[in-house]
This record gives structure tokens, C-alpha cells and sequence, in this order.
């Protein structure tokens, strides 16, 4: 992979995941689980729902995504811009799969915090000592269909980001 393109993984990756954790910051304790209507998740189910993915993204990049290399000559079919319009459209909802559903998986901001950045060390890690080039090499998402790698961790970044803004709308919800 070029150093171009790992740093700009690297940025992006890290910046996201930094909003996200500040868009976490100085949440009262009685304000985590306020949802502002019925169909609405509060800070903590956005919160939980987004560490679940980016933890899952992780494994998969570590431990499947080399599995599976693209035949020569082909590319993913969706852009890399694609990805990230998707992500940072606010104004579209999607339903979640099953395994990233809040679901109560950690007791407390801190634990749930601690998950993520365990995630993220993990992955900025793999990312680091991965030499081959991420476009060669793809996976399927359920909704959005074959990514290859570097699109994987473009979507890490948007999927942090896009929740990251729905945290900050949700902090200036009135009854917040």
C-alpha cells in the first residue's frame, strides 16, 4: 500500500474516532439513555451501536479480508465516494443488522469507551503492519454489498462520523 494512502487512512480514522470520543465528553449520567422520542436511540444506544461496528470491522479486516483477494483486474463496484455520501446523509435512516443492535453490552460509559479504543488500537495496528495493497483484497457488507479493504476503512471512518453527528444532534435535543 503507498504511504499516500495509509496516512490518509490513518487521518481519517483517527480524526473520526477523536470526534467521537469528544462528542462523548461531559454527558451528564442521567442524560446517557434520554432518547427524545420512542424511535429515536439515545447517546448510549448510538454510542454502543457504533463501537459494535467498528469493533467488527476490525476483526473482519484482521482476520478474514486477506482471505479473500480479488481476481486480477477487478475492482470493487462501488466508489469510494459512494461510501462516504452514504454515511454522512443524515437524512436517510437504515435498519442496523442484528449483531449491531444496543443491546446493553457495557455497564458504563467508561467500559463501553475502553471497548472502542481497544478497537481502535487494534485496528490502527493492523493497519500499520499491513504492506499489500487493501484494493486488492474485498469483503461483503450486508447492505452495500462488495468493499475492498481501503473501502472497509473508509467506512469505519464515516460509519464513526455519521454517528458521531447524530450524538451531537442528539446532545442539542431539546430535553437534553
Amino acid at each position: 500500500m503507498s504511504l499516500a494512502r495509509h496516512d490518509t487512512l490513518l487521518q481519517e480514522l483517527t480524526g473520526t474516532s477523536e470526534g467521537f470520543l469528544r462528542s462523548l465528553e461531559g454527558i451528564p449520567g442521567d442524560r446517557w439513555s434520554y432518547a427524545p422520542a420512542p424511535d429515536v436511540w439515545s447517546v448510549e444506544q448510538t454510542a454502543e451501536h457504533t463501537v459494535a461496528v467498528f469493533r467488527s470491522i476490525q476483526r473482519l479486516v484482521a482476520k478474514k479480508l486477506l482471505e479473500r483477494p480479488l481476481p486480477p483486474g477487478e475492482k470493487s463496484p462501488i466508489s469510494d465516494d459512494m461510501i462516504v455520501r452514504a454515511m454522512f446523509d443524515r437524512g436517510r435512516r437504515y435498519e442496523a443488522p442484528e449483531f449491531a443492535l444496543p443491546k446493553g453490552r457495557w455497564a458504563t460509559p467508561g467500559e463501553l469507551i475502553a471497548a472502542f479504543l481497544e478497537a481502535r488500537e487494534l485496528l490502527l495496528k493492523w493497519l500499520d503492519e499491513t504492506t499489500v495493497d487493501l484494493r486488492g483484497y474485498t469483503a461483503d457488507h450486508a447492505m452495500i454489498g462488495q468493499m475492498d479493504g481501503v473501502q472497509w476503512l473508509l467506512f469505519a471512518a464515516a460509519h464513526t462520523e455519521r454517528h458521531t453527528r447524530q450524538i451531537l444532534e442528539l446532545r442539542q435535543a431539546e430535553g437534553f
